[in-house]
Formats: C-alpha cells, sequence, structure tokens
C-alpha cells in the first residue's frame, strides 16, 4: 500500500499541528494558579504527545517496509527521533505527575529542587523533540520508503 499525497498531507499537517499545541502548552503551563487548571492543561498536552506519537507510528506502519517486515532498516533511520521523542514524553510525564503531586499536597507550595531540574530538563528536551519529531515526519515521506525496491535492498547490505 503506498502512502497517497492527500493521506500523508493530513498525517504531517496533522504532526504538526499536535507538535505547534505541545509547544503552546508548554509556553502557558506557568499561568495556571490552580490545580484544576493545571490538571486541565497537563491533560491536554499529554493526549497531544500520545496522538503525535501515534500519527507518527501510523506513518510507519503504512510503509513498504513495515509491510515486508523490514522494521529493522526502519529502526536504523529512526532511532535517533524515537529516542528523543520517548524521551520527551517521559519526561514530561514525570514533569507533570510531580508538578500535580506537589500542588495537590500544598496548593501555595513553591518549587523543590527536584521539580525545578524536571522542569528544566523536559523544557532544554523539548527544541530537541520539535526538531527531531519534525524531521522524521518530513523523512518517512521519502517515496523510498514506499516503494523503491533497490534502495531497500542496498539498506540491507551490512555495513563495515
Amino acid at each position: 500500500m503506498k502512502l497517497s499525497t492527500p493521506r500523508y498531507t493530513f498525517c504531517l499537517i496533522s504532526q504538526l499541528v499536535f507538535m505547534f499545541c505541545d509547544l503552546i502548552f508548554n509556553c502557558v503551563s506557568l499561568f495556571p494558579k490552580t490545580r484544576d487548571g493545571l490538571l486541565v492543561l497537563f491533560i491536554f498536552q499529554d493526549l497531544f504527545l500520545i496522538l503525535s506519537i501515534t500519527m507518527m507510528l501510523m506513518t510507519f506502519f503504512s510503509t513498504y517496509l513495515f509491510q515486508a517486515g523490514l522494521v529493522e532498516v526502519l529502526i536504523r533511520k529512526f532511532r535517533a527521533a524515537g529516542s528523543v521523542i520517548v524521551s520527551y514524553l517521559v519526561a514530561s510525564v514525570l514533569l507533570h505527575t510531580a508538578w500535580l503531586m506537589q500542588k495537590w499536597s500544598d496548593p501555595e507550595s513553591v518549587s523543590t529542587p527536584f521539580l525545578i531540574v524536571l522542569f528544566t530538563f523536559q523544557r532544554c528536551l523539548s527544541p530537541w523533540y520539535y526538531f527531531f519529531y519534525k524531521r522524521a515526519a518530513l523523512r518517512v515521506s521519502d517515496p523510498r520508503f514506499y516503494e523503491d525496491i533497490d534502495w531497500i535492498s542496498q539498506q540491507l547490505q551490512p555495513h563495515h
């Protein structure tokens, strides 16, 4: 099954919208003063992260490489992006959990050193996530992933 241009365009636009929503949520997460506001914000941010990863996986699943069982080529080509995306998801969920736990135990508390470290790590990781996610979304559109048998056989050759 070849990924059609309209279908890929829809997937790419959806991925970019999810990524932009994550950026907006990162920007506004400092503003809610209530724990309920933070909870709603973090639920939506994590939801958009999961949707963006799901959309990326759907594009991978539609490649000829995946359908032919040549998953190792996809893993080799997208290893860095996958590592950064999973790291960012884990960092975001950890930050959101720690932040909400602190707000629930003491709504007026100031940030703990642990929370500041998590916050800094997640925010420093976010530009890398945006870069690698967008790059992977654009790279997976390469027609060779959907049809070029010669290119695939070259990728399966052992590398020295």
